[in-house]
């Protein structure tokens, strides 16, 4: 599957502002991003999962690489990013706002009543519909949830419904947060609250910033080797095989690297290339 990058953004934890104490161990903070687009009566109900994942979209769709170079005449500001914004939208996230849902089990464990604005705001597509709703958005939204493999389903999705033609370019929206403590016990991954967003073509376009080539096969138990790092020309690092799927590739994506990026699940062996060349180069190969 080869898709075109327009743009790319990124937040979690591990990169968020920090506080050095005076023993010299890192505290993560607590600030979550600002969404100033965002109205202060809504913004104010966000939870940490909603605010992350809006901050990555709202940053990947206002990129400068996504901007119109020549953008329509008598066109303002507003307008072009109204424009922008009509974009199809896969959404994905292994737990969901899980936090949220917890909170309303352990009412119902309790037999209290639940807040329906809590229930309708837990559900996994109700980030990417506040989304539309903000941004006037209404193209289609499809909602994700596949275990380690969410992230790169997501990618799966956005190809079969660019190459079908049902859109030209699409948003993707990555979003997942550590476990409540409930639920610390069942961990199997580094716990980093996370959210990676992106817009996707299946053609280059000037706008391009990167093309990679993303392959999939099952797992059967003999790539064992090559989890290890025996596999020659492809990136392994027995620290980062243990973070969730989003956190590799974006580490390897800002890390401009030559190699490729190995993900292993409990289910299939994903490959990530970069693939070099200019939009000129690419779109001419195409032609051809």
């Amino acid at each position: 599957m080869k898709l075109h990058l327009e743009s790319i953004s990124s937040w979690s934890t591990s990169c968020a502002e920090k506080t050095n104490k005076p023993d010299g161990i890192q505290q993560k903070s607590s600030v979550w991003p600002k969404l100033e687009f965002v109205p202060a009566m809504q913004r104010r109900r966000l939870s940490p999962f909603a605010k992350i994942a809006l901050y990555t979209a709202e940053n990947a769709l206002s990129a400068p690489s996504t901007l119109p170079e020549t953008p329509e005449l008598e066109m303002s500001e507003l307008e072009i990013s109204e424009k922008l914004a009509q974009i199809d939208i896969v959404f994905s996230s292994r737990h969901g706002d899980l936090h949220k849902t917890s909170a309303l089990l352990t009412d119902i464990a309790a037999e209290q009543d639940i807040s329906p604005t809590a229930f309708s705001t837990s559900v996994h597509n109700a980030v990417p519909g506040l989304y539309s709703i903000l941004k006037q958005n209404k193209q289609a939204i499809n909602a994700i949830s596949a275990g380690k493999d969410s992230f790169f389903y997501a990618f799966v999705d956005a190809y079969a419904r660019l190459k079908s033609g049902r859109a030209n370019k699409l948003l993707i929206v990555h979003v997942d947060r550590e476990l409540p403590e409930l639920y610390s016990q069942f961990q199997d991954e580094q716990q980093v609250d996370h959210a990676v967003a992106m817009v996707v073509t299946l053609t280059p376009t000037p706008a391009t910033i990167a093309n990679i080539d993303i392959n999939f096969s099952a797992f059967s138990g003999s790539e064992k080797g090559a989890e290890s790092g025996d596999k020659q020309g492809v990136q392994q690092d027995t620290a980062e095989l243990n973070l969730p799927a989003a956190l590799c590739f974006i580490n390897w994506f800002e890390s401009t690297p030559k190699s490729a990026l190995q993900y292993t699940s409990d289910r299939h062996v994903w490959t990530c290339e970069r693939v070099a060349g200019t939009y000129k180069q690419i779109a001419g190969t195409m032609d051809v």
